[in-house]
């Protein structure tokens, strides 16, 4: 039985969820866990696009958000990833 309103708890509120739907990933979660961890996020989107062409040997840039990190609600680890081209 899932608890929904567990989500509600204040030892909740300021973690990451991740829900898979139709192949789309949704991250919630409070601001306060959006505005703290927004750095890892904007340092993937700035440095990305800049890293892989000078490194085609390891064509992507990427950072992690670890459980350790007192963040995630239901997940061991995040992987943030920047690739120029993505293959199907």
């Amino acid at each position: 039985m899932i608890d929904h309103e567990a989500r509600h708890y204040r030892e909740n509120r300021d973690l990451f969820h991740q829900h898979l739907h139709a192949e789309t990933l949704f991250m919630t979660g409070s601001a306060k866990v959006f505005r703290e961890t927004a750095r890892h996020f904007l340092n993937v989107a700035r440095k990305g696009p800049s890293y892989v062409p000078v490194h085609p040997s390891y064509p992507y840039f990427c950072t992690e958000l670890h459980s350790n990190d007192g963040i995630l609600g239901n997940a061991r680890e995040i992987h943030i990833e920047y690739c120029d081209q993505w293959d199907s």
